[in-house]
């Protein structure tokens, strides 16, 4: 059976003004913004019609969150520059990304252990089934970078420079969005 071989354009469509790959991400991170978008709106909701919230720095501590962010920031700020970068340090760059991205989730891990071990489980109350699920979504988000990373990573033998590079900046633009989200979970969660 011949391979079939579906062509790959890197230039700006006339009728959108952004090549395909610009325009799948952003659809697709629109698509995520409205899960997003219902998640923290449950949250609003649900916060706001509470008698009593409880103020999550205390509940939840802030150390650990703390080297998450930077995790996350590197992450992302190493698939900016591999977007931009030459071809001997984009693989540097996507592997430096893919390790603070299992970095995060390391330290994600540890400290749901350590809620769950003190019996802060999500059927405890409102706030932790809301931190967890806000939590969880966000984690998945992040292991699915780590994924599209290695995947990344493995395809720019095999795939021409315009390839690699729409999806260097497609990369970019999702852990962006990554860490857009982790802001309002900081803000929702750690610093109320």
């Amino acid at each position: 059976m011949e391979d079939i071989v579906i062509p790959y354009t890197a230039e700006r469509r006339p009728d959108t003004g952004v090549s395909n790959s610009t325009l799948g991400i952003w659809l697709f991170l629109a698509s995520e913004a409205m899960l997003f978008g219902a998640l923290f709106s449950a949250y609003a909701l649900l916060r706001t019609s509470a008698t009593e919230w409880p103020v999550g720095r205390e509940i939840l501590g802030g150390r650990l969150v703390a080297i998450n962010t930077v995790f996350l920031i590197l992450a992302t700020t190493n698939l900016w520059r591999a977007a931009r970068g030459t071809a001997s340090d984009v693989r540097g760059r996507l592997t430096r990304s893919s390790f603070m991205a299992a970095a995060f989730l390391a330290v994600k891990s540890f400290e749901y252990w350590d809620k769950l071990s003190h019996g802060l489980l999500p059927s405890s109350s409102t706030f932790l089934a809301l931190f967890f699920t806000l939590t969880g979504f966000h984690a998945a988000h992040v292991l699915g970078g780590f994924i599209a990373n290695v995947w990344a990573m493995q395809g720019m033998s095999r795939v021409g420079d315009a390839m690699t590079a729409g999806r260097l900046k497609a990369l970019a633009l999702y852990w962006s969005f990554v860490d857009v989200v982790w802001l309002g979970i900081l803000v929702a969660f750690y610093a109320a």
